[in-house]
């Protein structure tokens, strides 16, 4: 026996076939597997948060902050972001560099850089200070 599919029936399950292939692959969600005891001893910097942009503030968290020194003198940093939606998304930041008397220093090393995270996603940004008077930095974050 011969089956004849009717053309709208076929345009219509190949369309519901093609939104579950589609649907089933936005979801860029990265799974992380890590030792269960850390061996490492980070020196976790507690930080103030001014957040101007509620829109942003929902996107992308700073999970923790991290420092050490390198070179015998240079202040490195490295932060912990994370994207708290589901989809991918990109965002720009970029470090500040402040000696002790509180001023900034020359950052021309320091752009913009783009950042993308794909859904949940945890990853770390670095750099290191751009001179050894640097004390004290600022990270900041746009979309």
């Amino acid at each position: 026996m011969k089956t004849i599919l009717h053309p709208v029936r076929f345009a219509g399950s190949l369309l519901a076939a093609g939104a579950v292939l589609v649907f089933s692959g936005c979801a860029n969600n990265v799974n992380t597997y890590e030792r269960a005891e850390s061996q490492a001893a980070p020196n976790y910097i507690a930080d103030k948060r001014v957040i101007t942009d509620n829109t942003l503030a929902g996107t992308v968290r700073v999970v923790s902050i991290n420092q050490s020194t390198v070179s015998g003198n240079l202040l490195k940093i490295q932060a912990t972001v994370e994207n708290l939606r589901s989809s991918q998304r990109t965002v720009n930041y970029k470090f500040e560099w402040i000696d002790q008397d509180g001023m900034a220093l020359d950052s021309a090393n320091e752009t913009w850089k783009s950042l993308p995270l794909q859904g949940r996603e945890s990853t770390t940004i670095s750099t290191v200070a751009v001179s050894p008077r640097a004390v004290d930095f600022k990270l900041k974050f746009r979309e």
